[in-house]
């Protein structure tokens, strides 16, 4: 065999690696694309919210739930501005275990050392929050990817945001 018909044959078969690589990757992102959203992921809008009494939501008017983590720093940004929403609705800050210090607004409880109620919300990570609407049933599950998504959260619930709430371009 000559140089030429060796060289020809191991480009041949490089080609094909490579179809089958491309083909592999292809169907990867496929797989993800099609894999669960985010709104697919814990209750949905509708449904009865559990553990009423632990999260001793308003009775009468929507209560946001906050389930936050104390090693997230978008968690801490969150929590923050949470921490200085006055007009919001009532608001619990939700922590599996250890909560982030901070003196509380009247309207936001903070409620550490809830492993549970994680579970019974379905939360796949934190920031998350739930609107419970005055009826006791979930109005909104969704992740809470920023500052601006707490305060589509608040407004959602019948809040308003504090007058100086001029948002930075890069919580965007």
């Amino acid at each position: 065999m000559s140089f030429e018909t060796t060289a020809l044959l191991l480009t041949w078969v490089a080609l094909v690696l490579l179809a089958l690589v491309v083909s592999g990757l292809v169907r990867q992102v496929h797989h993800l694309t099609r894999g669960p959203r985010s709104r697919d992921l814990g209750l949905r809008a509708g449904t009865p919210a559990p553990a009423l009494d632990v999260v001793r939501a308003e009775p009468g008017e929507a209560t946001l739930l906050l389930f936050l983590n104390e090693d997230c720093p978008v968690c801490h940004d969150v929590f923050q501005e949470a921490l200085g929403l006055r007009g919001g609705p009532a608001t619990r800050a939700i922590f599996a275990e250890e909560p982030i210090g901070a003196d509380p607004p009247a309207n936001l409880t903070i409620l550490p050392h809830q492993a549970e109620l994680f579970t019974a919300y379905q939360v796949p990570a934190t920031p998350y929050g739930v609107i419970i609407g005055a009826d006791g049933r979930v109005r909104t599950a969704e992740p809470v990817g920023s500052i601006r998504g707490l305060h589509t959260l608040v407004t959602d619930a019948g809040g308003r945001l504090h007058d100086d709430a001029e948002l930075d371009p890069s919580t965007r």
